[in-house]
C-alpha cells in the first residue's frame, strides 16, 4: 500500500496474509528440495560453517578486549564503524565465491549493522560496550532467519523454481524474504533459554550456542521436528 506521496508504505492485512502464505510455501519447497538432496545449494554446510564463526565473533565481543575491535580508527566514528562492519562480514561470512557465500555475507552485514545502530553497543566501535547475553542470543537467531530469507530472495530474483514453478513471484521490495526470516526466527532454539535451564551450572553462552548449532540450522531449513505449519 503506497502512502500519501506514492512511496511504498505498510502492507494491508490481505497483503500480509498473502506474503505469509507465499513465504511458507517457499520454505516448504526449500525443505522438500533439501530432503531430496541435503547437499543442494551448499546451504546446510555453509550455514553450519558461518554459524560457528558467528558464535566466535559474538563471544569475542563479550570479552574485555575484543580482537575484532583492535586498532580501529579512534577519532573518526564513521571510519571505525565501516571498518568494524567490514571485519565482521569477513570474519563471519568468509571469502567463498559461491552464491550461498555471498548470501551469508549479506546476513552477516545485517548482524553487524544491528550492533553499530545508534542504540547498539557499538554505535561508536572505538569506544565499545560489551554485548549482553540477550543481544548475543537475538543476533544469533536473527542471523539464521536472515540467512534463509536472503536465500529465498535470491531464489525469487534468479527465477529458481525449486519444486513449485508457480511460486516464482516478483518481489522487488523483498517482502516475501522478510516474512521468511520472521517465520524462521520463531522456530529457532534460544541459547539464553537453554543456558538458563542449566542453572546453577551457568555454562558459557558461546558453548551453549555451539551445542545448539546443528539443531538451529536443521530448524532454519525446515528439516526439524517443529514443522513448517507452526511457523505461518
Amino acid at each position: 500500500m503506497p502512502d500519501h506521496d506514492g512511496t511504498p508504505g505498510s502492507l494491508g492485512e490481505d497483503d500480509q496474509r498473502a506474503a505469509e502464505e507465499v513465504a511458507t510455501q517457499f520454505r516448504r519447497a526449500l525443505r522438500d528440495a533439501l530432503r531430496d538432496d541435503p547437499t543442494r545449494f551448499g546451504l546446510r554446510d555453509t550455514a553450519l560453517d558461518v554459524g560457528q564463526r558467528l558464535v566466535t565473533v559474538l563471544d569475542d565481543l563479550r570479552q574485555p578486549d575484543p580482537a575484532i575491535l583492535r586498532d580501529l580508527p579512534q577519532q573518526d566514528t564513521p571510519a571505525a564503524t565501516d571498518e568494524f562492519v567490514r571485519r565482521f562480514v569477513t570474519e563471519v561470512g568468509g571469502d567463498g565465491r559461491l552464491i550461498v557465500d555471498a548470501i551469508a555475507r549479506r546476513a552477516a552485514r545485517g548482524a553487524a549493522e544491528r550492533l553499530v545502530a545508534p542504540a547498539g553497543p557499538l554505535a561508536d566501535p572505538a569506544r565499545p560496550q560489551r554485548i549482553t547475553g540477550e543481544l548475543f542470543c537475538a543476533i544469533y537467531r536473527l542471523f539464521f532467519g536472515e540467512l534463509i530469507g536472503e536465500f529465498v530472495h535470491v531464489l525469487i530474483a534468479e527465477n529458481i523454481k525449486l519444486a513449485v514453478p508457480a511460486l516464482v513471484v516478483l518481489d522487488p521490495t523483498d517482502t516475501v524474504a522478510g516474512f521468511v526470516a520472521g517465520q524462521v526466527v520463531r522456530l529457532l532454539p534460544d541459547p539464553c533459554d537453554a543456558a538458563t535451564a542449566r542453572e546453577p551450572e551457568r555454562p558459557r553462552l558461546a558453548e551453549v550456542a555451539r551445542e545448539l548449532l546443528t539443531d538451529t540450522v536443521t530448524e532454519a531449513l525446515g528439516l526439524g521436528e517443529t514443522g513448517l505449519d507452526l511457523a505461518a
